[in-house]
């Protein structure tokens, strides 16, 4: 039996709504590609949690339709004619389509022949579950099949991190952490080269069903948990010698403070995902806890390491949940502060060491800390009433955590049309600390496909800050926003035709 089927190339807009016509019109199955797929013209288009186009198509649009001629009669002479006339009563007017006759094949066999054993560096191997593994006995094989999450070996991504794994020669009974595991194929490689124990988080469901089955194909032991299971293995004081993320540059950066707790002092970073172009602003975003490298780079991507050295421990400590080095730190900085409230007055000490001290409310400061803090503000304030002291609330950039922020078109089919997208940001941002903080000016950058920056856009507090709100706290500029206040605040933007992505962050200019 043969199939017929017709291409037609259309604008971006068009493409989605002309496959959905399409299938009604008794369609087998509609793809949309790159009309200019392999050529100089050829865009490229990379989707993120949180910044995929809101268009899923290209500026030209090949979208292509398989008919059954047996069930409609699609190899008739009177077929495209009959087509275009309904496709043009349901609002597209086009031009006759390419055609070509697909005869019927074993498609399970043609897929499975794409997906030859894959040799990673000297020893690994990926081989899927229809091909028989090398007979090198020294060969390390990962039985890992394509399915319903990402992890095949085929990607230099994930070559370049199974290639890391494997030139290293100090794993044994290390600990590793795959974040963003997929298919669990860098987790089930990291145990069988001697990590233990070795852990794989991901949010995808699905992709934690897969890579447990892949995990008990090759006879490892892995645990893989989703983050929102409140897993001991995710918990803050849990830390890994090896820290594994292969994603995007984009959520690399974002769960960069979040990654990094992970790791033990003197632990290793390997973050891949990454274009070329993109290294030196993920190495930025790092920078403040360690130092990243480019380790290798492959078709364009890069793979960077790290180690959390003790230089750089302190920085990681101020950012992260307390540890117990912290907290005897603390117990210290409590006496010296009182010392120097004493000794200097609460001038030189408000603005610098209350902060530093201040535990968080959001339930990772120990109870005793909180207390005792407590216990201090109480001293702070009578000090500050006998010294005469300057009482205003201070700036502290590491007291805002930003909970949630989703940019929403208005109305998505009209914003195709014109010129000036008119969205709505979303953003809920919580003071956590124990004390009154100012609010900062927030700063939303609007990037393209391919994250370059198009547009910078900063709202002042008197901008962001709710009219209800303000209107209950008039005095906002002197007192702050109270500890434990969460923010949900709704900011009209108009986006760029070619906007794809957005990042917030909080600045004190």
């Amino acid at each position: 039996m043969s199939y017929r089927e017709l291409v037609f190339t259309v604008a971006a807009e068009t493409a989605e709504p002309l496959g959905d016509a399409l299938l009604d019109l008794g369609a087998l199955s509609v793809t949309v590609e790159d009309d200019a797929a392999g050529g100089y013209d050829e865009n490229p288009l990379y989707g993120e949690p949180g910044l995929s186009p809101e268009v899923q198509a290209w500026d030209r649009s090949a979208v292509t339709a398989l008919f059954n001629p047996e069930i409609d009669a699609s190899d008739s002479a009177e077929f495209i004619p009959e087509l275009l006339a309904s496709l043009k009563d349901a609002g597209f007017n086009l031009a006759p389509p390419q055609e070509k006759t697909v005869e019927e094949q074993d498609w399970v066999r043609l897929t499975q022949s794409q997906f030859a054993p894959i040799q990673i560096g000297e020893r690994i191997w990926v081989v899927p579950s229809w091909h028989d593994a090398p007979t090198d006995p020294n060969a390390i094989c990962l039985a890992v099949d394509p399915g319903l999450a990402f992890g095949t070996g085929s990607h230099p991504t994930t070559h370049l991190c199974l290639l890391w794994l494997e030139q290293q020669n100090n794993l044994q009974n290390q600990s590793l952490l795959d974040y963003g595991c997929g298919s669990g194929i860098l987790a089930i490689a990291a145990a069988k080269l001697g990590c233990n124990p070795v852990i794989g988080t991901d949010i995808d469901p699905q992709a934690m069903i897969a890579a447990r089955s892949n995990a008990e194909i090759n006879n490892t032991t892995i645990t893989f948990v989703l983050p929102n299971e409140g897993a001991a293995e995710l918990a803050a004081e849990t830390k890994y010698d090896i820290v594994m993320a292969n994603i995007l540059a984009n959520p690399l950066q974002v769960l960069a403070p979040a990654l990094v707790n992970k790791m033990k002092l003197g632990g290793r970073i390997v973050l891949s995902g990454v274009l070329a172009r993109q290294a030196e602003e993920v190495i930025a975003t790092y920078s403040q806890w360690l130092t990243l490298s480019v380790w290798k780079e492959s078709e364009g991507w890069v793979c960077l390491h790290g180690t959390l050295n003790q230089e750089k421990q302190s920085a990681a400590n101020a950012a992260f949940a307390p540890s117990a080095q912290k907290k005897s730190l603390k117990l210290v900085l409590y006496a010296g502060l009182l010392l120097l409230l004493l000794v200097f007055g609460e001038h030189l000490s408000r603005n610098s060491l209350l902060p530093a001290l201040a535990p968080r409310v959001d339930g990772t400061s120990n109870s005793f800390f909180v207390n005792s803090f407590s216990v201090l503000q109480r001293v702070d304030a009578k000090l500050c009433r006998a010294l005469g002291c300057l009482d205003r609330a201070v700036s502290d950039f590491a007291a805002w955590k930003i909970t949630s922020a989703t940019l929403s078109p208005e109305n998505a089919r009209e914003g195709l049309k014109s010129v000036a997208n008119q969205s709505m940001l979303q953003v809920e941002i919580q003071n956590r600390l124990a004390i009154t903080v100012l609010p900062p000016n927030l700063e939303i950058t609007l990037t393209d496909a391919e994250e370059s920056e198009i547009k910078s856009l900063q709202f002042t507090p008197q901008e962001w800050l709710p009219k209800t709100w303000q209107e209950t706290h008039p005095d906002f500029f002197k007192k702050g926003v109270p500890s434990g206040e969460l923010l949900q605040i709704e900011l009209p933007i108009s986006l760029p035709p070619n906007a794809a992505g957005y990042r917030v962050r909080v600045l004190y200019p």
